[in-house]
């Protein structure tokens, strides 16, 4: 879907120009206008004159053809109804579903729903901010979906899947990105990222992901839990809180690579390489139930314990946000989120010096006309 800019002029009284907080919420409404031709652009048309000296507004409008976009993600609208300082008015954002009667409603919803994943995904909120109308003042609104709100949330929840990011196939970030991410925050670690880079894709798991897991459970490199650097244990493998009796099963795992030592919290890894390989393996017995690679050798001690292909997304690596109840974190609330927001998506956005940016850019457009004078030829 493309969303189409159709903002509120800034100065006028729907538009307030304060900024929201988060936002932490996404308010779902109905128009209420059954008439035939209020559609998204005639709602954009009634925001920019008649709402002004209401005031009313909201951040989208939704209807079976396109979405429009009223307001900017920053600011917030005049649409919940519960005060200036109203936490609906205040930290959610606003759509408004279109139900003109010459219009498809069921296509309305469908475009809804791909707009809600769409700003939980962007915004790293989970499936219950998303509200109806009537959470912040009581107004039976969206008084279309409210009977069937459940119904709706489910397929919020199906859809959302297209935005997560997967743990296994190729890597978004590039190995320079990689190595310039860690530079500026973990100078001595910058080689971490070659390691990440030459080891995961055996697995076909994503090594932009692996390293992005590793700096968070390692405070980038610093260590300050549990688990000790000359472990080389990157993930936090085995470090359950409470230290080996030395007598931990390796199940499975090489013991000329792998061990545990009594008073020590985790596994311990021959060196980083094989810490690395171990991490790898831990993400793919989430990611799939497909058997190691060939040629590869067990180094994950708790690779049997893993419900396997519970978690092919990292978002849902934390157990509490995964509809399987399983995860690499327990609860895990904001876990897999905070891998992507807080470390993968930075290091994707690194860019380092050298490297001609726009040339790259030119050059894959280049190839995605190359790749469709093929198909129409």
């Amino acid at each position: 879907m493309t969303i189409v800019e159709d903002f509120i002029p800034a100065d006028r009284r729907n538009r307030p120009g304060n900024p929201i907080r988060g936002p932490e919420y996404i308010t779902v409404h109905d128009t209420g206008n059954p008439r035939p031709g209020a559609n998204a652009a005639a709602h954009g048309a009634y925001l920019r004159g008649a709402a002004a000296d209401v005031p009313a507004s909201w951040h989208f409008t939704v209807d079976d053809t396109e979405i429009r976009q009223h307001i900017p993600l920053d600011e917030i609208a005049w649409h919940a109804g519960d005060g200036a300082n109203g936490p609906g008015n205040t930290s959610s954002l606003a759509i408004e579903i279109c139900e003109n009667s010459d219009g498809d409603r069921a296509r309305a919803e469908k475009n809804a729903i791909w707009l809600i994943a769409y700003l939980l995904k962007r915004f790293g909120l989970g499936i219950d901010r998303v509200v109806p109308h009537k959470r912040w003042n009581g107004k039976n609104c969206p008084h279309l979906l409210l009977p069937r709100w459940d119904e709706f949330i489910a397929d919020v929840r199906v859809r959302l899947i297209e935005f997560l990011t997967p743990i296994m196939g190729e890597a978004v970030a590039s190995l320079p990105q990689a190595r310039e991410w860690l530079r500026q925050r973990a100078p001595d670690w910058v080689l971490m990222a070659d390691l990440y880079w030459s080891i995961a894709p055996k697995y076909d798991v994503r090594p932009d992901v692996a390293l992005a897991q590793a700096a968070k459970e390692t405070g980038f490199f610093r260590f300050g839990g549990l688990v000790k650097p000359e472990q080389n244990n990157f993930c936090g493998l085995a470090a359950t809180g409470v230290a080996s009796d030395g007598n931990t099963p390796l199940r499975g795992a090489d013991s000329s690579r792998v061990r545990f030592e009594a008073g020590v919290h985790g596994a311990i890894f021959a060196d980083r390489a094989t810490g690395v390989e171990a991490h790898v393996q831990h993400l793919y017995a989430y990611a799939t139930t497909k058997p190691l690679p060939e040629n590869t050798t067990l180094y994950s001690p708790r690779f049997a314990l893993v419900r396997r292909g519970s978690a092919q997304y990292v978002e849902l690596l934390g157990a509490a946000e995964n509809p399987a109840g399983a995860g690499w974190a327990y609860p895990g609330v904001d876990y897999g989120k905070s891998i992507v927001r807080d470390y993968l998506q930075p290091m994707i956005d690194t860019r380092p010096a050298g490297i001609d940016w726009q040339a790259r850019a030119l050059a894959a457009e280049g190839k995605i006309e190359r790749i469709r004078a093929i198909i129409e030829a």
